[in-house]
Order: structure tokens, then sequence, then C-alpha cells
């Protein structure tokens, strides 16, 4: 038995990235919101214990999110809406913690863009173009500008997946700014957004 809340919520950090590892996304999602619910029970005044524990729950409650977004790659896998619903939670919960640690602009952007992408992965298309746009926004405070391009992609993506009119620039036009911008991972993201691109038109 832990001694402190951290030390929990590092046992439970632990057992969360084993689940992660399975390809169960069901019990990947359950076991993230019961450890969070856990330590956050757990939770009294903001002391650097909490602080601690309640960072790592931030952690987790992203990750296991993140992997269970079907955009990263295209796969015969049947999506399953609960699923979906269950890590969008879990996205939410990530994102108030960003902001209840106070974690910067660059985090939250993150956080929102994770939100986004999920309404995406939902068909819910114009609330996914309208936190990308929120994300665009903190991105552009955090002085990240490959990430205010890679966000404006999957804005893109949601416009030309929902076939609203465009508002702004297409795909091929975000990737060739990507290209010009000789960002590090620009290749990486224009990979991304095409998978993406490819895995909501499917």
């Amino acid at each position: 038995m832990a001694d402190t809340l951290a030390g929990l919520a590092g046992q439970l950090e632990t057992h969360v990235k084993a689940l992660r590892r399975t390809g169960d996304d069901a019990a990947l999602l359950a076991a993230a919101r019961d450890a969070a619910d856990q330590i956050e029970r757990g939770c009294g005044a903001q002391d650097g214990d909490a602080r601690e524990a309640l960072t790592m729950v931030q952690r987790w409650t992203f990750n296991a999110a993140a992997d269970c977004w079907p955009g990263w790659s295209v796969s015969d896998k049947p999506i399953s809406p609960d699923n979906l619903l269950a890590a969008r939670e879990l996205a939410e919960r990530s994102l108030g913690l960003v902001r209840t640690l106070e974690l910067g602009p660059l985090r939250e952007a993150t956080g929102v863009w994770m939100v986004g992408a999920f309404e995406l992965a939902l068909g819910r298309y114009h609330e996914a173009i309208s936190i990308f746009r929120e994300a665009r926004e903190h991105y552009v405070a955090a002085n990240a500008p490959g990430l205010v391009l890679l966000t404006e992609g999957y804005a893109a993506i949601a416009r030309q997946v929902s076939k609203q009119a465009v508002d702004g620039d297409d795909l091929d036009q975000v990737c060739k700014r990507i290209a010009a911008g000789g960002f590090e991972d620009g290749d990486e993201w224009i990979v991304q957004l095409r998978t993406a691109l490819e895995v909501f038109t499917r």
C-alpha cells in the first residue's frame, strides 16, 4: 500500500500503462477513469503531494484517451461509439486538470485539440471546428507556429468531411504551408493529417 497520494498515483499509473499495451480500449478507459476517481477522492488541499498526484492523473487520462483516438492509423478495427464517448470524457477531464494545475498554454492547447479530435471522430463536425479554432488560439499564445498549422489541418479535415463551405485553407494548402515552414516534425504532421483524412472519409 502506498504511503502517499502521489505514491498511490504512481502505482495506478503503472497499471494504466500496462493496459495501454493490451489493445483493449474499453478496459483501458475504465481503468483510467476509475484510477482518476480514486486519486481525486483522496485530494484535499492542493499540497505538493496532491499536485504531484493530479499531474499523474492528467498525464494518464490524456494518454489513455489519445490511445483510443481512431485517427492515428487506418484500421479495420470497428470504431465503438461508446469508447469514443468515454475517451472524450477522459480528454475533457485531462484538460480540466491542465487548467486547474495551470500547466500553460501549450499543454492547454493540446488538451483542447484532443477534445476536438474526438468531436471529429464522433461526426460532430461543427463542434470540432469550433474547438480546433480554440486550440489554434492557445497554440498562437504558446508561440507554436507549427502546431497552429497542424490544428488548421484538422479543422480543414472537419470541413472537408462534413462538406461544409470552405472557411480557410483546404488540407492541401495547409500541408503546403507546413512543408514550406521547415518544421522538424513537418513531414510527420503531413502524414498524420493525410492519415486522419483517410480514416474519416472511409
